[in-house]
């Protein structure tokens, strides 16, 4: 259920936060006051649009915090799927900058609009005046029918989704074997095959080559530069290396005599041998080193080779490797996809057999279903004043089969004697689908996972008696629901569990919308104020009182 809603800065609104409870919870005020702004709070909220007239004026940003109870699995399901931690409560909040940039986040975590708009199908549904709300949606009246068929319907479907699923995934498999001449593409493959092998690659050869490549187009660069340093390191009689054993032989004496030389004496030793080493390790190089411009020929060949193969089967050696081992591993599965066809023709056969068996039984139970479900229906239109109103719902068996069985599924009305029966959509009358959704709800309510209603003044079209079988309805569906609804019924008004006022007050020279929580008196002078408008006499008072307590007592007896 929706614990609570925290608003601030929407159009008029600059702070309120309504703490709702169980059952029914009424929402009254002046026409004007801002009653459709809290629903419209509400949609946007989970994922509505909004432009930046949303934003209250002078205000940088909007803000609306919904904070949500609910065990819906659904719900649930989509947090685990989308690494948003499940906590006691669900907190959805949407902020919008007077630039038109909304930030969204559940529990905390960022969210898309998207993410918004699929997480509020599963914990409030809302119905307004001129709005298609989910019941007019076709999926989702399969969905409510399917519900109603029972736990056996849910194994058999169940079965089915399986044996559904597998069918496509065979028939893809079977697509793509067939889709191809298998022959030419074994030719292809072998050619593929042979091409890399015979290149007889290795690890990082390519690598290796293009040092060696480095090392051939800079040969004279090379020679050049180790004869300069043989120059520099044997120069003329006298080497770098007998220079320093000449001055490691003076230091040996001199340190005997001051022990602080020994550190340098070290120092040079250390110097002379790395440096006799260094001669020893340039000289062998030099030996070992094999400039012949024939070979840079012959590694230019080879790395060209390399680099065709691998614009043609992976940016590097591992991942031709890789192409290598995939392309064997096609071969073979293409050596044995006639077998393979076979068993899948056979196997997609009996699928095909079993699914259409499984649609048909999920048919006849939505059927079977659907007749007293629409009797239910029925009978609750004419406890609304809908004496003559015909409910169905047309189950329409399609030749080709869905993920959701063979049927299209709609629900049909005709509100008056002689009407024919239409789509709920295409019904014209504010005060009929009114009461056709409330009819929906109170029959539907105990198999809906959703815990919360919202009616945006639902008693458009309604007065006089059908008014008080509405209001008991609400009564009824809040029974077992969270109900907010909108109204300027005072019958309804008076079902109230908890009955909130939305006011405009002047402040300064600014104009506020303020929501009182009402007591028991504050709910009696609202409804005075519904039934006598501009002046509230006793009489009127007392009418209030009377019809408050009338409630009261309706609402003990069907408790």
């Amino acid at each position: 259920m929706l614990e609570y809603i925290n608003i601030k800065n929407v159009a008029l609104i600059d702070e309120a936060e309504i703490c709702f409870g169980e059952g029914l919870n009424i929402i009254t005020g002046e026409t004007g006051a801002g009653k459709s702004m809290l629903i419209d709070s509400v949609n946007f909220a989970l994922g509505g649009k909004a432009d930046k007239s949303f934003v209250r004026e002078g205000a940088e940003k909007a803000m609306v915090e919904l904070c949500f109870s609910s065990e819906n699995e659904d719900v649930r399901k989509f947090l685990l799927e989308n690494d948003i931690p499940e906590d006691e409560n669900i907190l959805i909040t949407r902020s919008l900058n007077d630039k038109g940039r909304s930030v969204n986040k559940i529990n905390g975590v960022s969210v898309t609009v998207s993410m918004l708009k699929e997480i509020s199908e599963g914990l409030i549904d809302i119905h307004g005046q001129h709005e298609h709300q989910s019941l007019i949606n076709s999926d989702r009246q399969r969905q409510i029918l399917d519900k109603f068929c029972g736990e056996n319907f849910a194994s058999v479907f169940r079965t089915f989704s399986e044996k559904y699923s597998r069918l496509l995934k065979v028939e893809d498999q079977l697509e793509n074997l067939q889709s191809a001449d298998m022959e030419q593409r074994l030719d292809f493959i072998g050619f593929q095959i042979n091409e890399i092998e015979s290149a007889n690659l290795k690890e990082k050869e390519d690598e290796i080559l293009s040092d060696r490549k480095k090392i051939l187009q800079n040969a004279k660069k090379l020679t050049n530069s180790f004869g300069e340093t043989i120059e520099i390191l044997y120069d003329g009689r006298e080497n770098v290396s007998d220079k320093l054993e000449k001055a490691l032989s003076l230091l040996e004496d001199i340190k005997n005599i001051d022990s602080s030389l020994t550190e340098s004496y070290e120092a040079v030793e250390r110097a002379s041998i790395e440096i006799s080493e260094t001669m020893y390790s340039l000289k062998d190089y030099f030996r070992g080193l094999d400039l012949n411009p024939d070979e840079l020929y012959a590694v230019d060949e080879r790395l060209n080779q390399i680099f065709v193969l691998k614009r043609k089967y992976g940016k590097t050696i591992d991942d031709i490797f890789e192409k290598l081992n995939a392309l064997k591993k096609e071969k073979e599965e293409i050596e044995n996809s006639r077998e393979n066809i076979n068993c899948l023709k056979n196997e997609q056969e009996k699928l095909i057999k079993e699914t259409e068996s499984l649609a048909d039984e999920i048919s006849d139970m939505r059927i079977k279903t659907a007749k007293n479900l629409e009797g239910k229906i029925e009978k609750e239109l004419k406890s609304l004043e809908m004496k003559n109103a015909v409910f169905k719902i047309k189950v329409d068996r399609k030749e080709n089969i869905t993920s959701k069985g063979r049927d299209d599924i709609e629900f049909l009305i005709s509100p008056n004697l002689g009407e024919t029966e239409k789509p709920l959509a295409k019904i014209a009358s504010g005060g009929e689908i009114s009461r056709v959704m409330l009819a929906l709800k109170n029959v539907l309510s105990s198999e809906d996972d959703i815990d919360t209603f919202i009616f945006d003044e639902i008693d458009t079209g309604v007065s006089g008696r059908t008014a008080q079988k509405v209001a008991e309805k609400m009564n009824s569906i809040s029974g077992n629901k969270q109900v907010l609804c909108i109204t300027h019924l005072p019958q309804i008004a008076a079902m109230a569990d908890k009955h909130f006022l939305i006011e405009k007050e002047v402040e300064g020279e600014k104009t506020l919308t303020r929501v009182k929580d009402l007591d028991r008196k504050g709910s009696v002078n609202e409804l005075a104020r519904l039934m006598g408008g501009a002046e509230i006499t006793e009489v009127i008072m007392n009418s209030a009182e009377e019809v408050k307590s009338q409630a009261e007592n309706i609402k003990k007896s069907k408790a």
